[in-house]
């Protein structure tokens, strides 16, 4: 009798904790792709995973890929091909619907990034109060550490010395902790959150550094219901998304000077082609800028070329 979703999913989950070794962060990571995935097949008639096709997986992926960055997509196909792979070697009777499945190029785009201009308007946004300063002080240090969403939500208050200006991440990707620069007024809006909103809000025995209404931790939905707030009332950019700023604060540091290394430290990338991306956007908005500026010489008139 086949495995169920239930119980193919169960015995992956113990394969890459225990024997795989893989940290809780990324067993979370995988597992919260493949419940998706397997929600999305059960409601597609796939009752097992051996029903699933390899029409199945591209009418998945292709459905999956609108509004998920192309980071996302590229973790979720990772995660779907590693779950059906260990299906096939655990079963030779079992067919994998990933063997021959190439991903669609129309998903390899560059990420949505914002100007600096773009990124003040939003943080020029927030009011006075609480509510406001807590908002304006999680985008401000998202945006002037570059930090991905999980770390920004996993921050203590002992991970942050404002008078440094640095920041501890002790929960980056792979659980790899690396220490990066703050600029000193987004120390300082860190600071007079402390003072005037958190003092009052999380309890004594509180360590998270960003705290809701009810004193706990914030979460990833807060920080992107947050973002897609603000960008809709600004008028800004639909799919700008957290993970913008921390493309923005890459590409920001690029266009002023900084080597592409320095770069890869700052951002945690264990591997420098995933920081080459951010080349791409610049080279981008160089064509941009040259097409939008640069006489056109097949044009009409006497302009003389120097």
């Amino acid at each position: 009798m086949d495995m169920t979703w239930e119980q193919a999913l169960n015995q992956y989950e113990i394969h890459i904790r225990v024997l795989e070794n893989k940290s809780l962060r990324t067993t979370e990571a995988y597992m919260n792709d493949l419940v998706h995935y397997a929600n999305w097949m059960e409601q597609q008639g796939r009752k097992t995973p051996r029903h699933v096709s390899i029409v199945d997986l591209d009418r998945f992926m292709n459905g999956y890929r609108p509004g998920h960055a192309s980071a996302s997509c590229a973790r979720m196909l990772s995660s779907v091909r590693s779950f059906h792979r260990f299906l096939a070697l655990k079963d030779e009777t079992m067919p994998d619907p990933t063997l021959n499945f190439k991903q669609s190029s129309s998903s390899k785009h560059l990420p949505v990034y914002m100007s600096e201009a773009q990124v003040k308007m939003i943080l020029d946004s927030f009011g006075p109060g609480d509510y406001d300063e807590l908002g304006k002080t999680v985008l401000e240090t998202l945006y002037a550490c570059g930090l991905r969403v999980s770390e920004l939500c996993a921050l203590d208050l002992n991970d942050v010395k404002t008078k440094e200006q640095i920041v501890r991440i002790r929960h980056g990707k792979g659980d790899k902790e690396r220490i990066v620069p703050i600029a000193q007024t987004a120390a300082r809006q860190i600071e007079r959150y402390i003072r005037h909103v958190r003092c009052s809000s999380a309890s004594s025995k509180e360590s998270a550094l960003f705290v809701n209404g009810k004193g706990h931790r914030i979460s990833r939905q807060y920080v992107h219901a947050l973002i897609k707030k603000k960008v809709a009332a600004l008028g800004l950019d639909p799919r700008i998304s957290a993970h913008s700023f921390r493309h923005s604060y890459a590409s920001h540091l690029l266009d002023g000077g900084a080597d592409l290394r320095v770069v890869q430290e700052l951002l945690g990338h264990a591997d420098i082609k995933t920081t080459q991306i951010y080349t791409h956007i610049q080279n981008k908005r160089l064509s941009d800028a040259y097409t939008r500026f640069f006489p056109d010489l097949d044009g009409e008139g006497d302009n003389d070329v120097l």
